[in-house]
């Protein structure tokens, strides 16, 4: 991302003041309602206010110059590096942001390439998610929410058949390392959610429903050895 050295403050105020305007429309909109079951009012500001001023203050983009370079940016660099995400709000950065593009574009007029920038979140998702998701630093609540909760089958709705059989293939070595007795202990807790989650999975084959191939946005990555 290219660091502008001065944004125009102004600019900036400006920007913010049109996206509080625009998050109100929208938290009233067909495309915003549907998230008042799953987030509260001051978190879906914080989300997209947040995307508006970074992507001015670190791509130089206004809204309606986004472009999908934009999106990509701002949602797999500095989302991940400033911030506050807990496990709940990374499952709804996205879909959030899909449904404010479309918003802009449909019910707005503002945006006229919600097609291009809701692709390019999908693709960022995925970075978000990976350098989002450290589960040794995670506390034993935020696991279960994975493991027992919805945010297990949220992983799996949003999972290409690829990432599956990625997924399945680390387990795999994983459990083979905790019966041989070399698991380190930073992977415990990967290997714990990697069974919750596909136990989902088994629970879906048995009842023979169809998964859909969905969008390959969210990864489970086992990050590397310190």
């Amino acid at each position: 991302m290219n660091i502008l050295k001065e944004p125009s403050q102004q600019t900036v105020q400006r920007i913010l003041n049109e996206a509080n305007e625009n998050i109100t429309k929208f938290q009233k909109s067909r495309f915003g309602l549907p998230f008042k079951k799953t987030m509260e009012a001051d978190q879906i500001n914080y989300v997209i206010a947040s995307f508006t001023g970074a992507a001015y203050t670190g791509d130089g983009r206004t809204p309606k110059r986004w472009t999908a370079e934009t999106v990509k940016n701002v949602i797999s660099m500095y989302f991940p590096q400033f911030l506050v995400i807990d496990t709940d709000l990374l499952g709804q950065i996205v879909p959030l942001l899909v449904n404010y593009f479309t918003f802009l574009e449909h019910d707005q007029h503002y945006i006229k390439n919600s097609n291009a920038l809701i692709k390019a979140a999908f693709v960022a998702n995925s970075d978000l998610v990976a350098a989002c998701m450290d589960p040794s630093d995670w506390p034993d609540g935020d696991i279960d929410d994975i493991v027992n909760g919805d945010l297990g089958e949220e992983f799996l709705n949003q999972t290409s058949p690829e990432e599956l059989e990625q997924m399945k293939q680390a387990y795999t070595v994983l459990l083979q390392e905790q019966q041989q007795g070399t698991l380190a202990s930073e992977d415990e807790k990967m290997l714990q959610i990697l069974d919750g989650v596909l136990s989902h999975e088994d629970d879906r084959s048995d009842r023979a429903q169809t998964k859909s191939k969905g969008h390959p946005q969210m990864k489970l990555v086992k990050k590397p050895r310190k």
